[in-house]
Order: C-alpha cells, then sequence, then structure tokens
C-alpha cells in the first residue's frame, strides 16, 4: 500500500509543477498568470527545472576563499582610490594656493623656480650651492629700495625673506 501512496504522491508533484503557464498583454504590460487573463492569451512552455546539489565541503571552502579575496581585492582598491583621491585634493588645494600667490605677486613655500619667475620676474642675482648633496639656490631681488631673498631645494622653495622694504 505504502508504495502505491508514493507513486500517487510523485505523480501529482510532477503534474502540479506542469501546470499551464499563459503570457498575457493588456495596455502594453505583460504578465504571467495560470490562467487566461483573455481569449487571446498564449499557453508558454517553461524550460525544465534545474536541481542543483548543495555544495559540499570543498565547494563552500573554495566559495570562502574566493569571497576573501574579492573583499582584499575591493579593500586594496579602496585605499587605491581614497589616497589618489587625497592626493588630487592636496595637488588642486596646492594649485589654487599658488595661482593666488602669482596673481598677488607672492612667493610662498613649495612653489617651483618657474612659479617664482611668474609672481616676481627674473631675480638680480642668483646664488648657488650643494649642501650634503642637495642642491640649494637663493634668489635676490632688488625692489623698492629693499631687498627680498627666495631660498630653494631641490627646486621647490623653502623659505623667503625681506629685508629694508621702504613703507608707501
Amino acid at each position: 500500500m505504502q508504495p502505491r501512496i508514493m507513486l500517487v504522491s510523485l505523480l501529482w508533484t510532477v503534474s502540479a509543477g506542469a501546470e499551464p503557464v499563459y503570457k498575457c498583454e493588456e495596455k502594453g504590460v505583460i504578465t504571467y498568470t495560470d490562467q487566461p487573463c483573455s481569449p487571446d492569451a498564449r499557453q508558454q512552455a517553461l524550460p525544465p527545472l534545474v536541481v542543483m546539489q548543495p555544495p559540499g565541503p570543498a565547494q563552500q571552502a573554495l566559495a570562502r576563499q574566493y569571497d576573501a579575496r574579492v573583499a582584499q581585492e575591493r579593500a586594496e582598491r579602496d585605499r587605491a582610490d581614497a589616497e589618489w583621491l587625497k592626493q588630487h585634493h592636496n595637488r588642486r588645494d596646492r594649485e589654487a594656493r599658488v595661482r593666488k600667490a602669482i596673481i598677488e605677486h607672492k612667493v610662498i613655500k613649495s612653489m617651483t623656480a618657474d612659479e617664482v619667475k611668474r609672481a616676481l620676474g627674473e631675480p638680480d642675482h642668483v646664488d648657488t650651492g650643494d649642501s650634503y648633496g642637495t642642491a640649494k639656490e637663493t634668489w635676490t631681488y632688488l625692489q623698492d629700495g629693499g631687498r627680498r631673498t627666495v631660498n630653494f631645494k631641490n627646486g621647490e622653495v623653502i623659505s623667503t625673506q625681506r629685508k629694508g622694504r621702504r613703507q608707501r
């Protein structure tokens, strides 16, 4: 008796999955249902179900390794993106400060020699030297009865000084 019940229940579950599905289009909207919604509704053939076995321990371990690698790569990419963004903002801020200094004919730290020339023009006197393997340069400008010196190290301004400037 029990084999018959199992056979009947098996046939019932198979037939339950094989019920027709209808594709209906109403006012340009497509819907799928188990009942025909209009006389022109078409029965659709569904692809067979794909039944997969749950992953075994080896597959689960492989999936965890993959997830860990992807998470690490994402974290590294996010760190690199954050570093690039920080450098980008620093460059943009520096460019704005240098642009303002050039317009105002001022010198600020980290300006290059070309930027100083754009701000103040050609120097009246240039002293060059070497200190512990580092190239140093001092530019002197004679302006308004006073003297301005600009000190460079490795091509960037490290300090500037004014002496004896007249009041206007």
